[in-house]
């Protein structure tokens, strides 16, 4: 039986006992007597105070039904016991938001965006979906459709915005303000092997914590559920937050280098606070979700790193496979200057802390803001490097595609091996 996960509240259930909400529809069902909406408290209390009474009035929640057929599987639609009417919509248990209609026909893989303000979070994503709708898909034959109509709205604003009209993305507005929905995607790669037919489906979610909401323990046990739900952790570190590179000039082509938010160490530590206490696993002490840690802005960097240096490029993933030895290479890379900037904090916090992790470095946009355009993209539009590598690890980790592994001797674990 199929489990669902919520991308909103993170509650897991049986797809088949996933409850039904009536369209408020006339079609002359029993009369043509159409269901009026109805306030759905659960659904107004997770939405937050904010929520005007208006918005409060919608269609009524119904069980999902109890009968032999409806065990093996989870009907497209369901008549409405008061109306007649069929409905395709599903809604959470906990929290009764809607579900896109394809989120319950396959698994699900929740990606954990976190990183202190400013660190380049919306933005990453946005060029991120690009790459793995154009360059990337092309590589591994992915298709990457949004779900959900509010998913699909947001998608296409990022993309407006970013590579139309050359915006950043605004700032992620924090807890205080409402709820930050989810994005939801449609991942399919096709299954390989000798007699392999057809794809692989997977409920692609990314949630982006606001930078604010990182400044303390406290503030984010909002996040707890979600990071607990998580399958994969990407934590993205600003260099140019670091004392160390903005006293070497990083960033000086740039815009004004941007202000001191929460040092990535600090939110590292509340990360593993947070997640062991929601009960995930522990190996010797160490949370075993596995950490993609980013390093953004990698453009502002190119006199810090040497000519050769496999940040400056991207990875060519020949013959659609994520090659193990470039990773370990840019991962030793990134390690080595992460421990130079700052003496190792973070490295050492991170590897006491996390049982699997792995390195990157990356640049969304291939180029600094202009320094009198600060919220601009580059005027020759993004051009990013590495962008997809943190995400296609933790997607290979799950086999989702397929991993040329290393031929080194020594599998590095925890920084000092292959995360």
């Amino acid at each position: 039986m199929t489990t669902v996960i919520c991308p909103y509240c993170f509650d897991r259930a049986p797809a088949a006992r996933l409850p039904y909400r009536c369209l408020t529809l006339a079609t002359g069902v029993r009369g043509g007597t159409p269901c009026d909406p109805e306030p759905d408290d659960r659904w107004a209390e997770f939405m937050g105070p904010g929520l005007p009474p208006s918005l409060r009035l919608r269609g009524p929640v119904f069980p999902a039904p109890r009968s032999l057929t409806a065990l093996r599987g989870p009907s497209a639609r369901q008549p409405c016991p008061r109306c007649g009417v069929a409905t395709p919509v599903r809604v959470c248990r906990g929290c009764h938001n809607d579900f896109p209609s394809e989120y319950c026909d396959q698994d699900s893989r929740i990606i954990a965006l976190v990183g202190a303000k400013a660190s380049g979070k919306s933005t990453y994503v946005s060029v991120l979906v690009n790459e793995l709708r154009g360059r990337v898909g092309r590589e591994f034959n992915i298709s990457l459709p949004a779900m959900g109509s509010e998913t699909q709205r947001r998608d296409r604003e990022m993309e407006e915005d970013l590579y139309e009209r050359l915006r950043l993305p605004d700032t992620t507005p924090p807890a205080a303000m409402g709820f930050n929905d989810p994005l939801l995607y449609r991942l399919s790669v096709p299954r390989r092997g000798r007699y392999a037919r057809g794809s692989r489906h997977t409920a692609l979610v990314f949630f982006d914590a606001a930078g604010e909401d990182l400044k303390n323990s406290e503030a984010i046990a909002r996040y707890t559920q979600y990071l607990g739900a998580a399958d994969g952790i990407i934590l993205l570190v600003d260099p140019l937050q670091m004392g160390t590179v903005r006293d070497r000039g990083a960033g000086a082509d740039g815009p004004p280098l941007p202000a001191v938010e929460t040092s990535p160490q600090q939110i590292a530590s509340d990360l593993a606070a947070q997640l062991r206490s929601h009960g995930r696993s522990v190996s010797r002490g160490r949370v075993t979700t596995p950490m993609a840690v980013a390093v953004t802005k990698t453009d502002a960097l190119r006199e810090l790193v040497g000519s050769h240096s496999p940040l400056l490029r991207n990875a060519s993933h020949s013959g659609g496979e994520l090659d193990d030895d470039d990773r370990i290479a840019v991962h030793e890379e990134l390690r080595s200057l992460l421990s130079e900037w700052d003496s190792g904090v973070l490295c050492r916090q991170l590897e006491n802390d996390f049982a699997e992790l792995s390195y990157f470095g990356l640049s969304a946009l291939g180029a600094p803001p202009p320094a009198d355009a600060p919220a601009d993209a580059p005027k020759s539009g993004p051009q990013p490097v590495r962008v997809e590598d943190p995400l296609l690890w933790l997607l290979g980790r799950r086999r989702l595609i397929p991993v040329r592994r290393s031929q080194r001797e020594s599998r590095h674990r925890t920084g000092k091996a292959d995360a």
